[in-house]
């Protein structure tokens, strides 16, 4: 369990420095900060949550990562203010939604052994490697932690090209389909699910 909870450090391709962590209850100012950067495109494809400082101080006084760990890549400028560049929850509660689809369209998931990945990156940093690199990273603490199938947290949107490339490449294999509606609009969402013994050292 201890290596699951330490810092790993990262390297950005201009060749900084990048620090994975878990989120710690210190970090309210800089995760606000994170959450209202993030682009309304953005935003449109990641949604766990509200993006408000209310919402911060909200889960960095909720930590328990016994249930879901929230990992936060931190930039290492050479400055004391922490400056939050990208944020993954890997969590064992599966909603209800996501449960009723997996039992109708399959596989089964193993509850006390699966968990929910929703990943997302500052703008200003994606398409710069950070993702898949950390991405790998809370992957392979998601085995380390027993889990044997992570699924995506309320699926991916299909017109998310650049996501459903990035989660192919990390061994997610699409099991389904399935449309919700957001501000009168019909969206197309698949289902992906992660075996977690596929080899990242591969890929």
């Amino acid at each position: 369990m201890a290596d699951c909870d330490a810092s790993a450090t990262l390297i950005l391709r201009d060749g900084r420095p990048v620090a994975v962590r878990l989120l710690r209850s210190s970090d309210v100012d800089p995760f606000a900060t994170f959450l209202a950067g993030l682009s309304e495109r953005t935003r449109g494809f990641y949604g766990p949550h509200r993006f408000d400082r209310a919402t911060a101080e909200r889960l960095c006084a909720e930590l328990d990562p016994t249930r879901t760990r929230r990992y936060v890549a931190v930039l290492d400028d050479g400055t004391p203010a922490a400056e939050i560049i990208g944020y993954m929850i890997l969590t064992r509660e599966i909603s209800a939604g996501d449960v009723a689809r997996y039992a109708a369209h399959g596989p089964a998931l193993h509850l006390g052994r699966c968990a929910a990945f929703a990943p997302s990156i500052a703008d200003a940093y994606q398409e710069q490697g950070l993702g898949t690199e950390m991405a790998r990273l809370v992957l392979r603490r998601a085995a380390a932690l027993g889990l044997s199938q992570v699924i995506l947290m309320g699926g991916v949107q299909a017109r998310n090209g650049r996501a459903r490339r990035l989660y192919e490449r990390l061994g997610f294999r699409r099991v389904g389909t399935f449309e919700v509606t957001r501000d009168g609009q019909r969206i197309d969402n698949l289902d992906m699910i992660l075996d977690t013994t596929w080899d990242y050292a591969r890929r």
